[in-house]
């Protein structure tokens, strides 16, 4: 009888993923010589590495390129699927945040926060993605309109499509200071003080796979198939291995050179530390202990504010990105090297796309 059900759930598991244009394979395999990862991350996406478990997604050509390695693969469930996913069709069901947005709830809670506190924010739409849905940044200053002297901070979630725990904390994160404002002073002072500019989610295309109406069936990669967190520039200038670079590539990069931020968080899912540059070499960044300082601070201040045990993966919360496994064409490197920022990489939930009820 077990046999069986997992044989159906497996079934169910690739029917699910070959509904659309191309396959998005979810799986693990043994590997006992960790020197050989820098290798394989140039044809597959590695997702975590356990002990000698190495977890990873790769689509079909990426598939195909996995088993000429000679490594024995393990399918698994794929992270994204979340049948019973419930989702808010308006702002007003969003309000206890225990649902996900439609992507045209998303879309209207955006423009709602600009009309409500058009002092406070203004929407920048960053560019359509392949699937033609929009990037969003809601831009939150004392004054919203004039570019002051303070620092520009960028906080970016979900470019990987199924890592959606990033995408509510987000929209949350824009509520919470626009409604804050005024009446909390330490909120007051930062928006005060600072350029906020918040994408609550970077690859709408990958969360929304399965249709507007529902992140039930999310995905990592983008419309075309691709893992938009391989595919920047190395810091050497060449395309991560020669993947074509895509629309919302392009469209990052366009905005990391004009706005040239000072410090940027990516929020992604399916672990809970902070990870730190470089993630392409072993060599230390010049600035590593400041690295480590800001991640421990907020890995400290997650953990003594939350339930016991929360982020502190690795290093108790911390991680150097190579010493983790290598990956090339992310976009961390890319900002810290050529759009001269510092960026760094928050996994916040060991859950990607978890049920909406604990959000």
């Amino acid at each position: 009888m077990k046999q069986s059900a997992l044989i159906l759930l497996f079934i169910l598991t690739l029917a699910l993923l070959s509904a659309g244009e191309y396959n998005e394979y979810y799986f693990r395999f043994e590997l006992t010589d960790q020197s050989r990862l820098a290798e394989l991350s140039q044809i597959i996406s590695i997702d975590a590495v356990r002990g000698f478990y190495v977890y990873a997604y790769a689509n079909d050509n990426e598939w195909a390129a996995f088993q000429k390695t000679g490594l024995k693969a393990q399918l698994l469930e794929h992270p994204g699927l979340n049948p019973n996913a419930r989702m808010a069709g308006s702002k007003d069901a969003m309000r206890l945040w225990d649902s996900y947005p439609t992507y045209e709830t998303y879309i209207s809670m955006m423009q709602d926060f600009a009309a409500d506190y058009p002092s406070l924010c203004r929407i920048v739409n960053a560019g359509t993605t392949v699937g033609g849905r929009q990037i969003l940044f809601a831009v939150i200053s004392d004054n919203v309109n004039n570019r002051e002297a303070e620092p520009r901070l960028m906080y970016t979630a979900t470019m990987h499509g199924d890592e959606t725990v990033g995408y509510i904390l987000m929209l949350r994160l824009i509520d919470t200071l626009l409604s804050g404002y005024g009446s909390d002073p330490r909120l007051t002072n930062l928006v005060n003080s600072a350029e906020l500019w918040i994408n609550p989610n970077a690859n709408p295309d990958g969360t929304y796979y399965g249709g507007n109406s529902t992140v039930a069936s999310a995905r990592r990669y983008n419309n075309n198939g691709y893992d938009l967190n391989r595919n920047f520039p190395d810091p050497n200038g060449a395309q991560y291995s020669g993947a074509p670079r895509q629309t919302e590539t392009t469209l990052m990069m366009n905005l990391g050179m004009e706005q040239r931020f000072h410090l940027v968080a990516n929020f992604h899912g399916g672990a809970e530390v902070v990870n730190y540059p470089w993630d392409h070499q072993y060599t230390l960044h010049t600035d590593d202990a400041w690295y480590q300082s800001i991640s421990r601070a907020y890995a400290s201040s997650a953990q003594n504010n939350g339930p016991a045990g929360y982020l502190d993966d690795l290093e108790n919360g911390i991680t150097n990105g190579a010493q983790w496994y290598v990956t090339t064409g992310n976009r961390q490197d890319w900002t810290n090297y050529a759009a001269r920022g510092r960026e760094v990489t928050i996994e916040v939930s060991s859950t990607k796309n978890p049920v909406a009820s604990t959000l």
